[in-house]
């Protein structure tokens, strides 16, 4: 318990009246000595009355980094008091407003509330993917003259997931993505293992037509088991060599640790992370394999794959015969896939949340708490920049993609 700044000047007032009166012994400052000494008694015996409050956190579902998201905080106690709470925000994320600096790269989201009250909110950006750690809070209450305050640190903590930056591959490198996964399937699906009848339900693409003439009865081609023309391995990396020998250490942030700073594992991830929202949103499953394990994506669920990128580690790419592979190095990113390579310079554009798209997330899990919009199986539509990542200028006998991307292009 401390006085806070008018509590300083009223503890003047009292101690200049005391001194005054005791040199010049007038006891007409009698007046301003007892209130004073009255209204701080008060003061304290209020604080000390009122019960530690608790804090309850509500965090924003996991977006793409740097999208601007709404923490809710609600303090809860039996005795109504004003109070401010300064809750921690880790390195990697910042206040929208009114920040104050902590040691340690560290900030603090300050905001005025009641116990009891009205639930207060303020908003955050997450500058970098990951999984940043907000809290503790700490919870100053004041009595109702404001001449005292209490700090109290309340132990709570929770996750907030920052996904990828999910970005629009370029006009050209969309459209020969699109045209050999489609080639793939079509190709795929010719490798058939046997002819049966046709079944109510079965679909009629795979119906064979000369088959069903010859036996005057709708046949239907069965495939080989082990074939699954709708699936697209994705592997992803970083080129060690390139990146400085990075490995486990340039990994993405974890627990409030790191800042920022645009490493190749973060090139790697929001690369992968496009590729596999163009992929699934064209109608392919996806599976992705990373340094850090893998996860799968398929239309409707696309968060496994972006959470598991969040907190992808750089490394080597998986040694798997992906059909997609993403490495990136010191300077770009390459995307290589049937038997070419696409090279990207920089990284991902400009970043649009995954709640504005077509098909967002269901907002009625969206308002009962950030952490149920957060689960694997809650559909969602990945978005897409409006500017796609800048490709490096063509050399060497590299298949290079011209341009920046394009809105009619967009994946």
């Amino acid at each position: 318990m401390r006085p806070t700044q008018r509590g300083y000047a009223v503890v003047g007032v009292v101690l200049a009246a005391l001194l005054a009166g005791g040199v010049f012994g007038a006891r007409a400052l009698d007046a301003v000595v007892l209130p004073g000494i009255v209204a701080l008694v008060a003061a304290a015996i209020q604080l000390r009355r009122t019960p530690v409050p608790d804090v309850a956190r509500t965090l924003p579902p996991a977006d793409v980094a740097g999208t601007t998201g709404t923490v809710g905080l609600d303090i809860r106690g039996d005795r109504t008091a004003p109070v401010t709470v300064r809750d921690r925000l880790p390195a990697g994320v910042t206040p929208a407003d009114r920040p104050r600096r902590r040691g340690g790269g560290s900030t603090e989201a300050v905001v005025d509330a009641a116990v009891g009250g009205d639930p207060v909110t303020y908003e955050v950006v997450p500058q970098r993917r990951g999984e940043h750690v907000v809290g503790p809070a700490t919870v100053v209450v004041t009595d109702v003259l404001g001449l005292l305050e209490r700090s109290t640190v309340v132990e709570r903590r929770d996750t907030l997931v920052a996904f990828p930056r999910v970005g629009t591959l370029p006009g050209p490198l969309g459209a020969e993505l699109r045209a050999a996964y489609q080639s793939r399937a079509m190709t795929q699906r010719d490798e058939f293992d046997d002819l049966r009848e046709y079944v109510r339900g079965d679909a009629l693409r795979d119906i064979h037509w000369k088959s069903s003439a010859r036996h005057d009865e709708l046949m239907i081609r069965e495939f080989d088991d082990r074939v699954d023309p709708e699936r697209v391995t994705v592997a992803a990396g970083v080129n060690v060599d390139a990146s400085g020998g990075v490995t486990n250490g340039d990994v993405a942030t974890r627990g409030g640790a790191g800042n920022a700073t645009d490493t190749p594992a973060d090139r790697m991830a929001d690369a992968a992370a496009t590729v596999c929202v163009s992929l699934v949103r064209g109608g392919a499953s996806v599976t992705l394999t990373t340094p850090s394990g893998s996860a799968d994506a398929a239309p409707g669920r696309i968060r496994p794959a972006l959470r598991h990128l969040a907190v992808a580690a750089g490394g080597p790419a998986p040694t798997v015969d992906a059909d997609v592979i993403v490495v990136a190095d010191g300077d770009a990113v390459s995307v290589r896939f049937d038997g070419r390579e696409h090279r990207l310079e920089g990284r991902v554009g400009d970043v649009v949340s995954l709640r504005d798209v077509p098909d967002p997330v269901d907002t009625s899990q969206e308002r009962s708490g950030g952490s149920v919009a957060d689960r694997d199986d809650a559909p969602v539509s990945a978005g897409a920049s409006d500017r796609g990542v800048t490709p490096e200028p063509s050399s060497g006998d590299d298949h290079t993609s011209p341009g920046g991307s394009e809105r009619g292009d967009a994946d």
